[in-house]
């Protein structure tokens, strides 16, 4: 059985990156997130069918939206400063802080996350390029004899130039970039 394109079959999660959202093809720096586990995304839509004559005679759906979930390893406060929009305050190399006060604004940023191809040298991106958090966030879950693994929960919500979200496949892996250089 043939796959359809260069980029499939994917597996794996090879490196997301997020930046700070400023306004439409406008992001701050890239920041990676590290060991991350998992990046999912899930197109929402808005359907309806129509019914009448004892039978469905229209049906309709668009999409409106996506959620993402993504799960990393290590806790990352240069990631966190992107996701929450905190700045935090180092002292040299004695310590990083950053402080999270009741009221703070959860900010939009986007996101890209990179799949290698199991077949070829290609890869596929899934880029969403305006989300933000709107759900509880796992900053700390620490027990014996396991890693510390954040996990946040975004709303993607459609951007003026690059949408909802976009899949990007290439024929030879590429350098995740946000947004990314092979989409205008």
């Amino acid at each position: 059985m043939g796959f359809d394109s260069f980029g499939a079959p994917q597996f794996g999660l090879n490196d997301v990156k997020v930046a700070a959202y400023n306004a439409t093809d406008d992001y701050g720096t890239e920041i990676d997130v590290p060991s991350v586990q998992m990046m999912g995304t899930v197109l929402q839509v808005i359907s309806a069918q129509l019914e009448g004559d004892d039978k469905i005679t229209d049906a309709h759906s668009q999409a409106i939206g996506a959620t993402v979930r993504v799960r990393f390893g290590s806790l990352s406060i240069a990631a966190l400063e992107v996701i929450l929009g905190i700045d935090s305050t180092a002292n040299g190399s004695v310590y990083d802080w950053l402080k999270v006060d009741g009221g703070d604004n959860m900010p939009y940023f986007g996101i890209c996350g990179k799949v290698a191809a199991t077949q070829g040298s290609g890869d596929a991106h899934v880029f969403l390029p305006k989300l933000k958090i709107m759900d509880d966030v796992t900053l700390i879950e620490a027990e014996y004899g396991q890693y510390v693994i954040p996990e946040v929960n975004c709303q993607a919500i459609d951007d003026d130039t690059f949408g909802i979200v976009n899949v990007i496949e290439h024929a030879t892996a590429a350098a995740v970039a946000i947004p990314p250089t092979s989409i205008d």
